[in-house]
């Protein structure tokens, strides 16, 4: 637990110096100086396996073990921090060396100049073999931090206590504290009795499906302590429960799922018989004997198996009986899922009045009559306090019970539950228990969730982004880190640690937020107001959170020069001295600040934070002052850079970076030039905006674009940049570049530019072009040695015809925008080899403000196999579309396409959204649309047939009777939507809308819609724009939403 970040920051540094240093075999003569860190890196091997297995062991208590794990911890980010360090030498090493090339290249001959060449390759070759001297500060670091190891280890050999060695402390077995049974006292349970009966008239009516005709599972789900086991005891002791099967019995399970012990248990259960007698390979025989043709009622209280194969080994025998239904209690949603055949069961929090009567009934003997009587309120807010969870309720009013002192009293008010000692015993492993089971990722990002406040609601996108950021999710072949991300969310909601709230929002409960921060202790801290300003000592990871609207100022009265991350979650808090967070922060590797006090401070101490990895700041303030000289050059570890400077000096000095802002090439010269990208080589984001500017071809061809193996995202757009104000006292900046007269003699065309400018083909997964004002596109445009390229824009680009792009092999997002002089697409679109089949894994289309675009012809059979949704906007001209039919479409979409008539019939198409298409005369018959959105086609007088129509909506001009007959004639309408100014009268014929469920009429001149009260099927009505329309009594019965002018919303009836 406490070394579970630290292991993950040892196990990157392992991986990172193992590419640092260079190959052993290679090191006989000059590289004994690192030696050193060789025996950092076993010694960092060995740190991160004693903090892995101790989090896999979990449940360490001796003292003396958690003084040694916490120096490990410590010792493990020191030992990172030396890795980063060395890092960053080689970096600056690498870049300087670089930098004396260039300039060696770009000198004169002679002599002199050849051994001063000789004199750099040879520096330049040892950088980039690894050959880099450890300086002789941090390699006294690195025998330090091996000679702490060894002290640990010695310490840890020599020094340690046998069970004769004196009486230890027992710490009771939380698994025997577990131990459960069917015995329960129920006039003391409060607050279940609804849940209860739900239970009961669930599992006697026979509710859901039998497996094999006899089974049935229910499954309980909730968090720890709510009080699932309860209630599965309730239910087991019910009378009428126990009158209606002929054997019943109660198995506590937990979290050994061994089948042949659970069996012997349920025997033993049922019958009440003692079975060890029974041999292991006899005992499912045994089972399905003693059940044969009974009716078996069975509780297996406290599941975590999430192997099906266990579990349908264990229910084998249960197929014998006459009807077997069990009931089984589980935290995990996905355990749930894996053994149930009805609906689960989610169990919620107590409600603030069950809540109440439980705690008196825990607290006080006189429950009616609290003496003394002052301790009325304060009682009410620690019961409020424990959020409705019963084993809380129970042990804070337990801890209360006879204490009549107001002030101790007051003391449990305002601690932390987790403060209270009896808290700590009791609620404490019952809760830690879901976070035991978690896997090592889960239990990151679990407790990486401390850094939010309580009541937060936890957007999922948000999450994942923090995950992100603190380099939490890992991509695979299979998912991106978003997706990654998100599969996370979901599992943790699953585990019953994230529970939705009134709203539908995420949300985690008190305790469970509760336990994260225990979990976490000082290495995560949230600077809130109101609450702790000093920022501890072992803070490594920071949040700021503000309270929305409030204008109150903090002092902060120290920092922890061990912070590794700063991050500022929606907004800024106005902190009165904010420079105290980063004067000795020289170990950050995170700084996420948008706004505020906090950014201004940190731009004056930026440049020595040279451990810094991810950078994300806002404003053209910030801009324009890290545009100066000398700011930002130093950050040679830098990896991700977010911010509005687009203008960096000396930006190819940070070789590292994988992701880069928008870059601008100014006409003047100043401020970035292309040649600077030609190290960046780590780079995956690039956008480079200004290729207008660019000098010359040579310049072009020294970006090296062709050779960044890693580079996935690329935009080049050659529109003009212009500066924001704060940028204008930089305009005239002294490092102005005055270009070479035999380069700015070079005609320079923007399609031999681009040409210069092809990015490596292996990597490239995004590609996007724009403004490029020439009528000729590069060649390696649309080849297929992009083989992972899988979206590409063009937008604003002056050629008369499109590039052929259908013989990219993965392309499948395509969007051209603004291509103006193109007026025909033809087969060379496709491709120009007709034995091809264009586009085979394309699945998005979209074409915008294709002004003069009049026909796409020239697709043949077999081409766009996978096309599922097709998109044209503004395309004024377009007449014909091509005749052969997408046979994947789904969705099509055309927005104001004024001279369409109409268009060819799809078998497979779900979604038409039509909209501003004067001259549309007809729709062909379309089996498979399900959707069909139609808005301003006045001269629409015919359309196909749909017979799997569900969803209309309708908007002006349209004539009224295609309204008739649209509206009318099919009988699967389940949403119906019609607006309109004009429109008086509707008439709805209540035999052909047999499915409706939703109306909405916006109709402000509607009078009359006499039909409507003999819809049976609608549910849902929506009037608030008809404010003419009158609702029928009889109409109101069925409805369960109604929205009218008056109400705006009334729902009808609760479900």
């Amino acid at each position: 637990m406490a070394g579970l970040f630290a292991s993950s920051a040892v196990k990157w540094a392992i991986d990172n110096i193992s590419s640092l240093l260079p190959p052993a075999a290679g090191s006989s003569q000059g590289l004994d100086v690192l030696e050193e860190l060789r025996k950092l890196e076993r010694t960092m091997r060995r740190i991160h396996a004693t903090l892995h297995d101790a989090e896999q062991r979990w449940n360490i208590r001796e003292e003396s073990a958690k003084l040694r794990l916490e120096e490990l911890k410590e010792l493990a980010y020191d030992a990172e921090d030396v890795v980063e360090e060395y890092e960053y030498e080689v970096n600056r090493r690498k870049v300087e060396a670089l930098e004396r090339l260039a300039t060696v290249h770009g000198g004169g001959g002679g002599g002199a100049s050849k051994r001063k060449r000789e004199e750099v390759h040879e520096e330049h070759f040892s950088t980039e073999s690894g050959i880099v001297p450890v300086p002789s500060e941090l390699a006294d670091r690195t025998r330090t931090v091996i000679q702490r190891f060894c002290e640990i280890k010695d310490y840890c050999d020599s020094f340690s206590l046998s069970d004769n060695d004196g009486d230890r402390r027992i710490v009771p077995d939380i698994n025997a504290m577990r131990q459960t049974s069917s015995f329960v006292f129920a006039p003391r349970i409060l607050g279940r009795e609804k849940d209860m009966e739900n239970v009961i008239a669930k599992l006697l009516s026979g509710e859901g499906s039998r497996v094999g005709g006899c089974m049935s599972v229910l499954a309980i789900v909730g968090m720890g302590g709510l009080g699932k086991t309860t209630l599965a005891q309730l239910v087991y002791n019910n009378p009428t429960v126990q009158q209606s099967f002929d054997l019943y019995g109660w198995v506590y399970v937990s979290e050994c799922f061994d089948v042949s012990n659970i069996t012997r248990k349920i025997i033993s259960s049922l019958t009440q018989n003692n079975c060890d007698h029974i041999q292991s390979g006899e005992l499912q025989g045994a089972l399905a004997n003693r059940i044969k043709d009974k009716r078996v009622f069975l509780v297996l209280d406290d599941i975590w198996n999430e192997r099906s194969d266990y579990w349908e080994l264990l229910i084998t025998p249960m197929f014998a009986s006459r009807c077997c239904d069990i009931i089984v209690t589980t935290r995990n949603e996905r355990v749930a899922r894996l053994v149930q055949t009805t609906q689960i069961y989610n169990l919620n929090s107590l409600s603030p009045d069950e809540s109440w009567s439980l705690f008196k009934q825990t607290t006080f003997i006189e429950q009616e009559n609290i003496s003394p009587a002052n301790l009325v309120e304060i009682a009410r807010m620690v019961s409020e306090k424990c959020k409705g969870l019963p084993l809380v309720i129970k042990t804070v009013g337990s801890i209360l019970r006879f204490e009549t002192d107001e002030i101790k009293w007051r003391d449990v008010l305002q601690s932390e539950l987790w403060d209270l000692e009896q808290t700590q015993n009791e609620v404490l492993p019952v809760l830690e228990l879901s976070y035991k089971h978690m896997p090592i990722y889960l239990k990151q990002c679990f407790v990486a969730l401390s850094l939010y406040p309580k009541y937060y609601y936890l957007d999922e996108n948000m999450v994942v982004w923090l995950w992100k950021l603190l380099g939490l999710l890992q991509s695979d072949e299979i998912y991106n880190r978003d997706e990654i991300g998100k599969l996370y969310f979901n599992e943790l909601v699953q585990r019953s640690l994230l529970q939705s709230s009134i709203h539908g929002q995420k949300v985690m409960h008190d305790l469970v937020h509760d336990l994260a921060c225990f979990l976490a202790g000082e290495e995560f801290f949230r600077l809130e107001e109101d609450k702790q300003t000093e920022v501890p000592r072992g803070a490594r990871y920071m949040s700021i959170m503000p309270k929305p609207l409030s204008k109150k100022r903090i002092q902060i009265s120290n920092s922890s020069q061990s912070l590794r991350a700063i991050i500022v979650i929606m907004g800024d808090i106005d902190i009165v001295n904010p420079e105290v967070l980063f004067t000795h922060c020289k170990k950050l590797r995170i700084i996420y600040v948008v706004q505020g006090s906090v950014q201004k401070a940190l731009l004056d101490f930026i440049g020595g934070m040279k451990l810094l990895r991810h950078l994300t700041l806002s404003g053209y303030e910030c801009a324009a002052h890290l545009s100066r000289p000398n700011s930002m050059s130093q950050l040679f570890n830098l990896q991700t850079l977010n911010m509005q400077a687009y203008t960096l000096l000396k930006i190819g000095r940070l070789v590292n970076l994988q992701t880069l802002p928008e870059i601008h090439l100014m006409k003047c010269g100043c401020f970035v030039d292309i040649r600077e990208l030609r190290n960046m080589n780590k780079i995956r984001k690039l956008c480079i905006r200004g290729l207008r500017n660019v000098p010359s071809i040579i310049h072009a061809d020294e970006a090296h674009l062709q050779s960044k193996r890693n580079l996935e995202v690329l935009e080049l757009d050659f529109d003009e940049f212009f500066l924001h104000k704060d940028f204008v006292e930089l305009r005239s900046c002294e490092h102005t570049e005055h270009r070479d007269a035999n380069e700015a003699a070079v005609t320079l065309s923007r399609g031999q530019l681009l040409e210069k400018l092809r990015p490596h083909c292996q990597s490239l997964k995004v590609l996007r072009i724009q403004n490029l004002n020439h009528g000729n596109y590069p060649s390696w445009l649309g080849s297929a040695s992009f083989s992972k390229l899988t979206e590409l824009k063009l937008q604003a680009c002056q050629s008369q015809h499109l590039p052929t792009l259908g013989e990219l092999p993965s392309l499948k997002s395509l969007d051209i925008r603004q291509m103006v002089r193109v007026e025909h697409i033809g087969h060379e679109f496709c491709s120009l080899d007709r034995r091809f089949k264009g586009f085979p894994a394309l699945r998005d289309l979209s074409f915008h403000g294709m002004n003069r675009l009049s026909e796409w012809s020239g697709v043949e059979d077999g081409e766009f196999p996978r096309l599922e949704a097709l998109l044209f906007w503004d395309a004024f001209e377009l007449r014909s579309l091509p005749l052969v039919p997408f046979l994947s479409l789904r969705k099509f979409t055309l927005i104001d396409c004024r001279n369409l008539v109409t268009f060819p019939a799809s078998a497979t198409l779900q979604e038409l959204n039509i909209s501003i298409c004067e001259k549309l005369k007809e729709l062909p018959s379309l089996p498979s649309l399900q959707s069909l959105h139609l808005f301003n086609c006045p001269s629409l007088v015919a359309f196909g047939h749909f017979p799997s129509l569900t969803i209309l909506y309708l908007a002006d001009p349209f004539k009224e009777e295609i309204l008739h007959r649209l509206v009318n004639s099919h009988l699967r309408m389940e949403e119906l939507t019609i607006s309109s100014n004009t429109l008086k009268s509707i008439c709805l014929e209540p035999q052909s809308l047999p499915s409706l469920r939703s109306l909405e009429i916006r109709c402000p001149n509607l009078q009359c819609c006499d039909t409507l009260a003999s819809i049976s099927s609608l549910k849902k009505l929506n009037i608030s724009a008809s404010p003419r329309l009158h609702v029928p009594n009889s109409l109101r019965s069925q409805l369960e939403e109604l929205y009218t002018a008056e109400s705006r919303f009334e729902t009808i009836h609760l479900w």
